[in-house]
């Protein structure tokens, strides 16, 4: 016979354990799954769906489609249970025609039930038994007639030796044997074949004469006794109940069988499910819904400092924190039905204070009413990992914007070397064209006037010296690329020795004296009486000078002053160098110092290269000193230098320039 297969539709009920157990009993084939874990299933996959509830209505929804036409049975929960009880009224009104599997049904109740739903007492073939009937010779041939025409098997003998012969190799179900057979009684023929086939079932058949043996007969065991003449109704109705009464002992057998093999089973599952529960390293508890403890294994004992007989004293928001008491009890208000759900909670220790936990939460049917079972996993070294994780973040972005800002920084000054480099091209294109330009024109004119015959003295004279004076710009301009060159690459030929520095600054007045007289410019210089004898090169500071005062005689209106100062500043001479001119602006005080750079305030068509202030810094450095600007309070521009007086690693060669930072 082919088992039926069912399908339970599960949310962690108990009910539907005690159904798939009774299914078992009654030889189906069950698969009990929870419904968040269920797959496409097609109508005629199983012969049975039973659906308990607490199962999500889209689910249910989705199945009354699937199952239309199948065998479907609910499983209620307890009536008390309000909430619960109003939800499987909604999945009842989806199954109208559902049959209703109640927690208070017993278990003989339940089987019935689904027994009739199954029709496993349904049309089967029908089982008949096999007959030995012992008779004395040629009598009573009739019984066997009505025997074989009920369409039951029947053997004949007629004696104890041929019975024994029979039974000794064919199954016989029930022995119908007369009292008296060839001088054997038939107790004693029921005797032996009993010994032999101990299942057998015996009806004696008696005479009338043979009463006063009655008891003697019912002693032996027999199932039932006919007293001849018979009719074939009692015959056979006789042979039908011992056969029910056999099938009845064999059914109760076989169902004792499996059921001893179903506990079997369950206490094993049950052993190990122990053994997993009590041994898990994570803490497990088991809990009601106002947070009384039921059940918890070894780990959580420990995690609460509890002994199991203590648990029933406490309940689990007693070691929880406030927030976390507040965020667990409004996650089980907003639960409608049973579902699972996790949260991070604090649980307070003895020993160790608040652990921070993360806790699975499943809400399950316990003996009919809602419990909740919580798994907690701690998790203080992955808030620890987080912690030094957001750490190493906070400190990677910080990184990444200053290395951006780096790279900004880079960029800027890239760009703005480029934008030097191209107002340089311009510059230095104007300022060689300008004095080619003049040498070209007139060489020109000198040579005109000779082809001409003319030869006036006063005018090859002024065009000799137009030609000197752009050939002298020339070689200026030279002169300083090269100088810069050789400053870049630390070539550059230092001599120092004493020197005083007034004399090379008085040197450098009378170099721009004519510059000063065409623009009635006054320049001053105020030594203040201090020693300004220093080791320095001073053909490298008459050129800082020369550059400086080149600048600001360039830059000043007409008829101001240009004051130079030197004062001591410790073991250094300090020089100042202060015009009443246009000025840079505050921003622009260092980059003009930078190579081929100009202030913004001094670059609009009054020409240059941006190479003299670049140069100052170099021989300045070269020198171990120091040069900047800055405004003048009065208006104009400040250029301080202060130089060691005594160079205390005197060279012949300058060393590998870095440029400033």
């Amino acid at each position: 016979m082919v088992k039926r297969r069912i399908l339970i539709i599960d949310a962690t009920t108990v009910l539907a354990m005690r159904i798939k157990v009774l299914l078992e009993l009654l030889d189906c084939e069950v698969e009990l799954l929870h419904f968040a874990n269920l797959e496409v299933i097609e109508p005629n996959d199983y012969d049975m769906y039973i659906l308990a509830h607490g199962i999500p209505m889209a689910l249910a929804c989705e199945l009354k489609q699937t199952l239309s036409g199948c065998n479907v049975a609910l499983l209620a929960p307890k009536a008390e249970q309000g909430e619960v009880f109003a939800s499987f009224a909604e999945l009842n009104k989806l199954f109208i025609q559902a049959q209703v599997i109640y927690p208070f049904y017993e278990n003989k109740e339940i089987s019935a039930l689904l027994e009739s739903i199954l029709e496993i007492d349904g049309p089967q073939s029908i089982a008949l038994p096999q007959v030995l009937h012992v008779s004395p010779q040629d009598s009573q041939a009739h019984i066997q007639q009505w025997l074989t025409g009920a369409h039951i098997s029947v053997l004949g003998a007629h004696s104890l030796t041929q019975a024994l012969e029979i039974v000794n190799g064919t199954h016989i179900d029930i022995l119908l044997c007369h009292y008296q057979v060839q001088g054997d009684s038939g107790s004693d023929v029921y005797l032996q074949v009993k010994r032999i086939q101990s299942h057998c079932r015996c009806i004696l058949l008696i005479n009338q004469g043979d009463k006063a043996n009655l008891l003697e007969v019912i002693r032996s065991g027999v199932d039932d006794v006919i007293e001849l003449p018979a009719d074939q109704s009692i015959v056979l109705k006789s042979v039908h109940k011992a056969w029910q009464t056999e099938l009845l002992k064999r059914n109760n057998a076989q169902l004792l069988e499996r059921l001893q093999d179903t506990v079997d089973a369950l206490i094993e599952k049950d052993s190990l499910l122990r053994v997993v529960f009590k041994n898990t390293p994570d803490a497990v508890i088991l809990f009601a819904r106002n947070g009384s403890l039921i059940d918890a294994n070894d780990a959580a004992a420990k995690l609460l400092n509890l002994n199991q007989t203590e648990l029933a004293k406490h309940t689990l928001f007693q070691f929880l924190s406030p927030s976390s008491e507040q965020t667990l009890l409004q996650t089980m208000r907003s639960t409608s039905s049973l579902n699972q759900h996790s949260c991070e909670l604090e649980v307070q220790t003895s020993k160790r204070g608040l652990i921070p936990m993360v806790g699975s939460f499943s809400e399950i049917d316990y003996h009919g009413a809602i419990a909740y079972a919580v798994i907690f996993k701690n998790v203080t070294n992955l808030k620890e990992r987080q912690v030094l994780l957001e750490e190493a973040r906070d400190e990677l972005e910080i990184r990444v914007k200053e290395r951006t800002r780096e790279l900004e920084l880079a960029k800027d000054q890239a760009e703005a070397a480029n934008r030097s480099k191209s107002e340089f091209l311009a510059n230095m294109s104007h300022e060689l064209r300008t004095p080619m330009h003049s040498i070209l024109s007139f060489s020109r004119f000198g040579l005109d006037k000779l082809s001409n015959g003319e030869t006036p003295i006063d005018k090859l004279s002024k065009y000799l010296n137009r030609i000197h004076t752009s050939g002298e710009r020339l070689l200026s301009l030279l002169n300083n690329l090269l100088d810069l060159s050789k400053l870049d690459v630390g070539k550059f030929p230092f001599c120092p020795s004493r020197a005083d520095v007034c004399k090379l600054i008085e040197s450098s007045i009378t170099d721009v004296s004519g510059t000063a007289m065409e623009k009635h410019i006054n320049i001053k210089l105020h030594d203040n009486g201090v020693n300004s004898h220093i080791d320095c090169d001073g053909a490298q500071i008459t050129q800082v000078i020369t550059n400086l005062l080149g600048n600001a005689l360039k830059f000043s209106t007409e008829g101001s002053e240009i004051d130079i100062y030197l004062h001591e500043d410790g073991d250094n001479l300090g020089i100042q160098v202060v015009d009443h001119g246009v000025g840079i602006p505050e921003n622009e005080l260092e980059h003009v110092f930078d190579k081929f750079s100009q202030s913004s305030q001094t670059n609009r068509g009054a020409g240059g290269t941006g190479l003299g202030l670049a140069i100052c810094r170099e021989f300045v450095a070269l020198h171990h000193g120091r040069i900047h600007a800055k405004q003048n309070p009065k208006g104009g521009t400040i250029i301080e230098i202060s130089l060691p007086k005594v160079q205390q690693a005197q060279e012949t060669q300058a060393p590998p320039h870095k440029p400033a930072e």
